[in-house]
């Protein structure tokens, strides 16, 4: 029997692109989870420790890494002591990125449901809502800085794009042979967001590859073409006094607050470890990947001084000065390559699993890399807010203030407060322990109307410095640990003052079925077995159906009511 094609109008009807509640979901209503919102199958947790060594090394062999390095060292800091900030500030992140990213290890859920054990659940969507917005931003930025690399490919293939007549007016703050270069490298980079988080730990791999081999051979050229390590390292430092000190805290802070993003990211992709431990190697592969990178990165702009007489301490730059095509291609791909991991790794996985949280019944992860891709890539103009005035990508930068409160939080709740106790399937269910009044918890809230504001006058005058704010401008220069400290002291005051025991469970819960077989959850007032109930029974009561009739049914999890 020939099989007829589906109708064109099917595409345009809601039932087609609706997507279908899993049978494992713990979500009180059906299309309030999905398959890559749930907690993620047994079969499904291929992620070994050296999985996240590539996953580093792909991110941090890149040109934003070794550009860290300058912001630090134009602090005043002789080149040791940048080092020895940025080790640790590495270290410091280090540790937030291990112990929010066991959240996601042990119970292998995204950070969009654990939010919710501390936030509450509606709460959870502002935390959810603030991250991915800057994610698309950041998306679309970092696809800019690919796209530099790609000129550079792109003009060592055709020379003659370096001298291509410029037809896009200048407002638009972006060139032709930049534009073309913006829309090949966004090209290819499309299908690699589409793979599923997952399966990518082999793109990792061979994105880490060649990243590290470009680092190191450009590393090498530049030692032996300068004939040593350049004048940077014969500089003492430019600060001193209280300055020089303030300097350091400053360089701490630039090196922990560029990694805040994936600190939060972090149970995005340790949900899919093969153990709980994968999380703590974090403790080890970051600092040692990031200040190795670092370092290089100085090294390759004190030698490229020594050479062109210039100070680059972009490494692409240096490569766009090669007379060897070849050389300028490979180096060029390589970096390429690093930045389009780290546009993945840092925005494109958490955007599209935000997406499918505040969206479970239309977006799973993969539409969600497809709007990031498409919203990120193109409707933030990425070109105009790199082009723009000092002041937006000030803005942006000083996201970090909202954003280390949000992580401190997550981690002082789950590690000091609940001893890392969590109902999982009571993450997913509005009604549940974790609803709080209202589904918010309002020591978060009031914490963070203590703790953000504090800064607020700092990034004020970062953005523009006519804004005249004091002694306040010193304590923005650490804005990251006074946020994250300060948040983690009000919130643990509070929590223990007016403790939300209702919340709080003995021991860990994975699966109701765990919940069921437990006889001593029926002593919990909020886990008592009358309080739950089956939606298969439900359905059945309501059909005249006594619900004793037994089930094998996956779909019949456990719903509170």
């Amino acid at each position: 029997m020939r099989m007829s094609r589906p109708q064109p109008e099917k595409w345009i009807t809601k039932d087609y692109w609706r997507l279908e509640t899993p049978p494992a979901s713990y979500a009180t209503h059906d299309g309030w989870s999905n398959a890559d919102v749930d907690v993620v199958p047994v079969e499904q947790r291929n992620w070994k420790a050296v999985n996240y060594l590539f996953l580093w090394l792909s991110d941090g062999a890149n040109v934003g890494t070794m550009q860290q390095a300058a912001s630090i060292v134009a602090l005043g800091l002789s080149w040791k002591e940048a080092s020895a900030a940025i080790a640790i500030g590495n270290i410091i992140i280090a540790g937030a990125i291990t112990l929010n990213g066991a959240i996601g290890s042990r119970h292998h859920i995204p950070f969009s449901i654990a939010s919710r054990a501390s936030m509450g659940f509606y709460f959870s969507y502002f935390a959810v809502v603030s991250r991915m917005v800057l994610g698309l931003i950041y998306f679309g930025i970092n696809t800019y800085i690919g796209a530099s690399c790609m000129l550079i490919m792109l003009e060592a293939i055709w020379p003659s794009l370096i001298d291509l007549p410029n037809t896009i007016p200048g407002n638009v703050g972006v060139t032709s042979n930049r534009m073309i270069a913006y829309f090949v490298f966004w090209t290819l980079q499309f299908p690699l967001v589409m793979i599923h988080p997952r399966k990518m730990r082999w793109l990792f791999f061979i994105k880490s590859i060649f990243a590290v081999v470009a680092a190191f051979a450009t590393l090498g050229w530049a030692v032996k073409t300068a004939g040593g390590a350049g004048p940077i390292f014969s500089k003492p430092p430019t600060a001193t006094g209280y300055n020089l000190s303030w300097a350091w805290v400053s360089g701490i802070n630039v090196a922990i607050a560029g990694k805040t993003t994936l600190a939060i990211n972090m149970p995005d992709l340790t949900r899919y470890g093969n153990r709980p431990s994968v999380s703590y190697w974090q403790m080890l592969f970051v600092p040692v990947v990031y200040f190795t990178f670092s370092f290089i990165g100085i090294v390759i702009a004190s030698a490229g001084q020594a050479i062109y007489g210039t100070l680059y301490w972009d490494p692409t730059a240096i490569v766009a000065l090669w007379d060897s095509r070849a050389a300028k291609f490979f180096v060029a791909f390589a970096f390429g390559l690093a930045t389009l991991g780290t546009n993945i790794s840092t925005n494109s996985i958490a955007s599209s699993n935000d997406f499918a949280f505040l969206f479970p019944r239309w977006i799973n992860i993969q539409r969600g890399a497809f709007l990031t891709a498409f919203l990120g890539g193109w409707a933030t103009c990425p070109w105009q807010i790199q082009a723009s005035a000092k002041s937006l990508t000030t803005f942006l930068s000083g996201y970090v203030i909202v954003l280390s409160p949000l992580l401190s939080i997550m981690i002082t709740d789950y590690w000091l407060l609940r001893k890392t106790h969590l109902h999982v399937p009571l993450l997913y269910q509005n009604e549940g322990i974790y609803r709080y009044k209202g589904g918010v918890n309002w020591r978060a809230v009031a914490t963070l109307f203590v703790v953000v504001p504090i800064n607020l006058p700092g990034l004020m005058n970062a953005i523009d410095n006519n804004v005249k704010i004091g002694n306040f401008a010193f304590f923005y220069r650490a804005s990251w640990l006074t946020s994250f400290f300060i948040t983690a002291t009000i919130y643990y005051t509070l929590s223990k003052i007016f403790p939300p025991t209702s919340t709080y469970v003995d021991w860990t819960v994975e699966s109701m079925d765990e919940a069921e077989s437990d006889p001593a959850l029926a002593h919990a007032p909020s886990l008592s077995h009358n309080n739950w109930e089956t939606t298969g029974e439900k359905e059945r009561r309501s059909d005249g159906d006594d619900g004793k009739s037994p089930t094998n049914s996956t779909h019949d999890r456990k719903a509170y009511v």
